[in-house]
């Protein structure tokens, strides 16, 4: 049995959350339509999320019957400009929470979180790792206090 890669199982979590009425419960359909999106993918952007998000909402727009049920939001943690702090993660998840209030269905995509705490050729130190799993927290109970009742919010972390 193949071992599946979180990477894979976040693309899983957005082709199940914008194809609903089409894949249902089933998880192959789910595979082969996301495989279907990353071999239409030029070969340097196969890996990368965003350009896969994007495929995707394309895909769904023309596909599903009723697209405007499902927005999908990307949320970058690490900035070049900025270190990492809880405060700029609260901002721009709020703001991607404002864009998809909308929608009965919403995926936030939180990518570079890791990179953000423990830049590369850094360390995992107990402090980074503490820091970590807190923004982890304070993202998954930001994100359900912040949603509305009646929707369906899936936080993917990257």
């Amino acid at each position: 049995m193949s071992r599946t890669s979180p990477e894979d199982l976040s693309k899983l979590q957005v082709v199940c959350s914008l194809f609903s009425k089409t894949v249902s419960n089933d998880l192959y359909f789910a595979q082969q339509i996301k495989e279907s999106i990353e071999a239409s993918l030029p070969e340097e952007e196969s890996s990368l999320f965003q350009p896969f998000i994007c495929r995707a909402k394309e895909l769904a727009s023309k596909w599903e019957s009723n697209p405007a049920e499902t927005g999908i939001e990307l949320v970058e943690a690490d900035s070049e400009q900025t270190p990492f702090s809880m405060l700029d993660l609260r901002v721009n998840l709020l703001d991607a929470l404002k864009r998809i209030c909308r929608f009965d269905k919403g995926v936030v995509v939180l990518t570079g979180l890791k990179g953000a705490i423990c830049p590369r050729g850094r360390r995992w130190s107990k402090s980074r790792k503490k820091e970590y799993e807190e923004a982890i927290c304070y993202a998954r109970a930001f994100c359900q206090k912040r949603s509305r009742a009646s929707s369906k919010l899936s936080l993917v972390i990257l």
